[in-house]
């Protein structure tokens, strides 16, 4: 899986204090329904022994095994004021309007 992080996005997570072992947690939770969804979260959280861990821009990104499952294998995270971040990849934009939780 490769991660990309825009500039501005940078900028703002470079704002945000991380403890020890914490980074950006990029989450797809599974929803199921009659068809195939899954909601897309940012969240501040300790790496877990189920996750992987990406340094990109000097920013720590967490993704677990199960949520790669619903991503693309490259995606990217924006920032812009008046949306907030944003997650999407070359085929699909998965969520934006989104802020960071923290755990």
């Amino acid at each position: 899986m490769k991660v990309i992080i825009k500039p501005a996005a940078v900028a703002q997570l470079k704002n945000i204090e991380l403890k020890e072992d914490e980074g950006v947690r990029i989450e797809a939770i599974f929803v199921g329904s009659c068809s195939i969804y899954a909601e897309h979260e940012l969240r501040i959280e300790k790496k877990r022994q189920e996750d992987d861990l990406f340094v990109v821009e000097d920013v720590p990104v967490i993704i677990s095994k199960e949520s790669q499952k619903h991503l693309h294998e490259r995606i990217t995270l924006d920032y812009n004021p008046s949306l907030g971040y944003k997650i999407y990849s070359d085929e699909e934009v998965y969520r934006y309007n989104l802020q960071i939780k923290r755990n």
